[in-house]
């Protein structure tokens, strides 16, 4: 048992601080004296891609549990101790020709009833949590697969971001109910957009007023369906721009910016600057719309009582960091109207409702409701009945030969 003394317990659900002791169920009998100190239940990335090397990250930023969405079976279940709780699914399904390559061990590209239908077998079999779903299936093959997650009473999420057949409304009366990035809302309202559509088109589309009323319908319509959103709204904002910076300005002098700078089995910061040579101005331009839009879309789906969960995408794209960008995405839901009481709650007490019951705890040295960015200044984390101090997830190694090999086991079988 962990016993917290005399710390400031950031009590979510009446939104107020109190001193309290508080206890924790450990795997050791430990006292610490929280004076001056402030404890808060753990962050939970809602839509992120965990690795065992980019596990510790998490934890060092405050993020006790991820949904992952997407990866491969093997190689998530060789993470080690130090890492978050894991809600996840594995390989997602596409269509063929997949947006990520033929199948592999991270997708399932197939346009095959038989084999699509096989694919939701495995993800059941493996214990996955949800089933996911990418933006060039066919519709037949979306119809299969929504049937029979449904079968296996596994939920059904998608990423339509590329789709040119799918919007949200079709895929919520297919049985989706997630749509990841808050996706195929904006082909369900402009039909014709698509991220690689000619420029000339996209300026023509973008100089529409949106129709109020078509939204407030649409978003109802997807409530009614019980479809959830998570707009990992941090994404968008980076693709709609060249260089590594951040909303919120301790991020860049932060320890956890100094780790990622420092990793060496870790190097997304190679992934994100190869990415970034590709950026060209169209797309930029188009990201930054599609980075309105999805805000105007959060903001009412929030107003309407939709569901609403808050991720990132973590690596994808350009400078979008495991742990670390969480704090981007709480200042971003700020930005939209709630307090930081009702952020806060969204990304702990409201995501644990879905990845279920969750001992993650962080103890912090500032308060967080004052500013998100106190959230990096953390003393211990508490997770899965085990206690870190932030030096100690910092100084953790993994085996890379290990991970290494069985990365190369995987990717030949």
């Amino acid at each position: 048992m962990y016993r917290i003394k005399n710390v400031n317990w950031i009590n979510l659900e009446e939104k107020k601080i109190e001193i309290k002791d508080i206890h924790i169920p450990g795997t050791v009998d430990l006292t610490i004296d929280g004076t001056g100190k402030y404890l808060m239940p753990g962050l939970v990335d809602m839509h992120t891609h965990i690795t065992p090397a980019s596990a510790r990250h998490y934890l060092y930023s405050g993020v006790t549990s991820v949904r992952n969405t997407g990866g491969n079976f093997d190689l998530i279940h060789s993470i080690d101790r130090v890492s978050p709780k894991i809600y996840a699914t594995y390989r997602f399904i596409d269509g063929d020709p997949g947006l990520w390559g033929p199948t592999s061990y991270g997708n399932i590209s197939t346009n095959d009833t038989e084999q699509a239908a096989e694919a939701v077998d495995e993800l059941y079999e493996q214990k996955a949590r949800f089933v996911k779903v990418y933006g060039n299936i066919q519709e037949n093959i979306l119809k299969i697969v929504t049937d029979k997650s449904r079968s296996y009473n596994l939920e059904a999420a998608g990423d339509f971001l590329q789709s040119k057949s799918i919007d949200a409304l079709k895929a919520a009366r297919y049985g989706v109910t997630w749509l990841e990035h808050a996706s195929g809302i904006i082909q369900s309202l402009y039909p014709d957009f698509h991220p690689n559509m000619p420029i000339e088109q996209f300026d023509a589309l973008r100089a529409q007023e949106v129709d109020e009323d078509k939204l407030t319908g649409v978003l109802k319509s997807l409530i009614d369906q019980d479809v959830k959103i998570v707009p990992t709204l941090s994404l968008y904002a980076h693709l709609s721009k060249k260089g590594r910076s951040f909303n919120g300005e301790a991020l860049s002098d932060s320890k956890q910016l100094q780790l990622f700078d420092n990793e060496e089995v870790f190097t997304v910061n190679r992934q994100f600057l190869e990415i970034e040579t590709y950026l060209d101005s169209d797309f930029m331009e188009k990201q930054a719309w599609q980075l309105k839009m999805v805000k105007k879309i959060t903001k009412k789906y929030l107003a309407l009582c939709g569901e609403v969960y808050i991720g990132t995408d973590a690596p994808a794209g350009t400078w979008v960091y495991p742990g670390l960008s969480m704090i981007e995405e709480l200042n971003e839901f700020k930005s939209l109207g709630l307090n930081a009481y009702e952020v806060l709650y969204k990304a702990t007490v409201e995501a644990r409702k879905v990845t279920g019951e969750d001992d993650g705890y962080i103890l912090l040295n500032e308060n967080p409701i004052e500013h998100f960015e106190n959230i990096l200044n953390i003393e211990s984390v508490f997770v899965s009945g085990k206690h870190f101090t932030h030096t100690e997830i910092a100084g953790h190694r993994i085996d890379a030969e290990k991970m290494h090999l069985l990365i190369d086991e995987i990717t030949n079988q």
